[in-house]
């Protein structure tokens, strides 16, 4: 039984208002005071509770304190109730199980949470995380479905256009959105591990020019990122172009050369070998957003709170307790 505050008369029995004195009771004290009263020593309801001797001695003294009453008279052969002890018994019986019906509603709640929730995020972050997002969903909150729109476009949450966003993005401004930073994505220069066995992997940018170089298209975005490559690419080591990131992204994992991927991304892939970080600022920042007026529906909470624990075991949150 979890502790809770109950506030509750107590009853000396010299007082002659006791309907007036009250005082603040740790009710889970009421669990020793049951124990005790059923296996009929502090040594056999230590067991039963699996704490110490002494705990027991001393929360059932603390419980007669707050009371003002003697519950049990302290006998050789063990701990026996006293009249006014006996008679609180069957009420504390009654708290005990108001409070375990309390703590499986709580738990029913959580069981229960169903729906539908709106998710919406980019190629790159939705084939790291949704597999996982989904089988964890299943798990905890059966009832709660997905519906996701993989898009590289920022949805309008205020109009209801998704209800959770997961975004490579600064931090949202629109009126009423909440969020979270997830994550500083910086950004390094990687090849696939057989593309470093077969050709070495570079430290410096002065060692690039002797490797097959994956570029992107200038006119993609804006970043200091890109600005460092088209400075520090040699023209003629660019093996290809390409003019979205997740493409980028795949022919460096398939090892057709070297090129820039997402720190976040590359921690959990085992077949990425980091070669080195330029001196740049993050490349992004990874935000989880929603809407103040759903921050507290349970299904939409529930996801969050999915995303949230998925992104701290793949190494973001570190700014994060």
């Amino acid at each position: 039984m979890s502790a809770f505050l109950l506030q509750t008369p107590f009853l000396p029995l010299s007082s002659p208002d006791l309907h007036n004195v009250t005082e603040l009771m740790n009710v889970d004290d009421l669990r020793f005071l049951l124990s005790v009263a059923e296996t009929g020593s502090t040594l056999s309801a230590s067991k039963a509770l699996k704490v110490s001797q002494s705990t027991v001695s001393r929360r059932i003294a603390a419980l007669e304190a707050d009371l003002c009453i003697q519950l049990f008279d302290k006998r050789r052969t063990g701990y026996v109730l006293t009249e006014a002890g006996a008679a609180l018994i069957a009420p504390a019986e009654a708290v005990r199980q108001a409070v375990d019906a309390f703590s499986n509603a709580v738990g029913s709640l959580s069981r229960e949470i169903s729906g539908t929730v709106r998710f919406t995020t980019n190629e790159v972050l939705s084939n790291l995380l949704l597999t996982d997002l989904t089988m964890r969903l299943k798990q905890v909150h059966p009832g709660v479905r997905l519906e996701v729109d993989t898009s590289n476009l920022l949805r309008d949450l205020s109009n209801g256009e998704a209800d959770v966003a997961l975004r490579a993005a600064p931090a949202p401004t629109e009126a009423g959105l909440v969020g979270l930073k997830m994550v500083e994505d910086y950004w390094s220069l990687y090849c696939s591990r057989s593309y470093a066995e077969r050709n070495g992997v570079p430290k410096s940018p002065e060692e690039l020019s002797a490797h097959a170089l994956v570029g992107i298209d200038t006119h993609v975005r804006s970043r200091p990122i890109f600005e460092w490559a088209s400075q520090h690419f040699p023209p003629e080591t660019v093996l290809l172009r390409q003019n979205s990131i997740p493409a980028v992204f795949a022919s460096v994992r398939n090892g057709l050369g070297i090129g820039f991927y997402s720190e976040f991304i590359a921690a959990s892939d085992p077949h990425l070998v980091q070669c080195f970080r330029p001196p740049v600022p993050p490349a992004a920042e990874i935000w989880l957003v929603t809407h103040e007026r759903l921050r507290h529906v349970p299904r939409v909470r529930a996801v969050m709170d999915a995303i949230k624990g998925l992104v701290k075991e793949k190494g973001g949150l570190n700014q994060l307790p």
